[in-house]
């Protein structure tokens, strides 16, 4: 691994290398500009969404349960892209793919044989826990005030 890290910026360069011999220092300097100006916009992008994600939750506690894959794996995707290389950037594209993929198949990918263990260990934790109160768009959230009533 500590090799790999050595490696990588001198393979990033000659990947740059590379493509400047197939083509030409004016198209390699121009590929890496967009890329650099792709990425800041689309690192933008992922930051406005998870504001948006953000403001739809009305307390940290109902945010906490709230990943934000789809925002994480846009904004990694874009630093993946401003960074000068063709290897950062077929990372970045297997990075929008994925959340892509996710995206669409509602969250299939890579996490069907978890839901059915996580569903199984809820159950057994609480038992008197009925899965009613749970609609087409998950579990619902009471809001309110609330206060503790000691059974004295």
């Amino acid at each position: 691994m500590p090799l790999l890290l050595v490696a990588y910026p001198f393979l990033e360069f000659w990947s740059l290398l590379e493509f400047s011999a197939r083509t030409s220092a004016l198209a390699t300097i121009t590929y890496i500009l967009v890329m650099i100006i792709v990425g800041y916009w689309l690192l933008q992008l992922a930051g406005r969404s998870a504001l948006l994600t953000a403001g739809r939750f009305p307390s940290a506690a109902a945010l906490r349960g709230q990943l934000f894959a789809g925002e994480i794996s846009v904004a990694f995707g874009a630093i993946l892209l401003m960074i000068p290389g063709l290897i950062s950037d077929v990372i970045a594209l297997y990075v929008f793919l994925r959340a892509t993929l996710r995206t669409v198949l509602g969250g299939v990918v890579s996490s069907g044989s978890r839901r059915t263990q996580t569903q199984d260990h809820e159950e057994r934790d609480i038992p008197h826990r009925s899965n009613s109160g749970q609609g087409d768009r998950g579990p619902v959230t009471l809001e309110g005030d609330f206060s503790r009533v000691d059974d004295d």
